[in-house]
């Protein structure tokens, strides 16, 4: 729908300058009530013109306003997509850094129960829990600490 919509207000771009080029052709030389010399595409209606015909200017095939047109569609379109591709990566970086966020909230609520619970249980593979000993206790606080370092610094 974007292209169709830049291209029907490219070929009005280059249907009025067509008009402007051609209306261009003819200008007007005359003289004010002070003395002064004017040019104008319209003569005034009350006054002696001097008629100047101008050059059209540099011609301008139908191949190449299209030429134009696409390179400017191309343009637009590949804007469009980066465009597109930096709002994704820019949601990507914010889901990373809530996911990130959520690690490092989780990591410190286990690092502090560790710490506030010198006798917690450990679930066993059968589904059992069993008191940890210290050495254990010790050994998982630390790593404890290194999933809040990873995750929170």
């Amino acid at each position: 729908m974007f292209t169709h919509y830049l291209k029907y207000c490219c070929s009005i771009v280059i249907i009025l300058s067509f008009q402007a080029t051609a209306q261009a052709t003819v200008a007007c030389k005359w003289i004010d009530d002070d003395g002064q010399v004017n040019f104008s595409q319209r003569p005034p209606l009350d006054r002696e013109v001097d008629i100047i015909k101008t050059g059209t200017g540099p011609k301008v095939t139908p191949e190449q306003s299209q030429e134009a047109v696409d390179k400017l569609i191309e343009q637009q379109t590949t804007n469009q997509k980066e465009k597109e591709e930096a709002e994704i990566a820019k949601q990507k970086e914010s889901e990373r850094e809530q996911a990130k966020t959520k690690n490092c909230d989780f990591a410190r609520n286990n690092l502090q129960k560790y710490l506030d619970k010198p006798n917690s249980l450990a679930k066993k593979a059968n589904g059992e829990y069993d008191p940890i000993n210290e050495v254990d206790r010790q050994n998982r606080i630390k790593q404890l600490k290194q999933d809040v370092q990873k995750y929170c610094d």
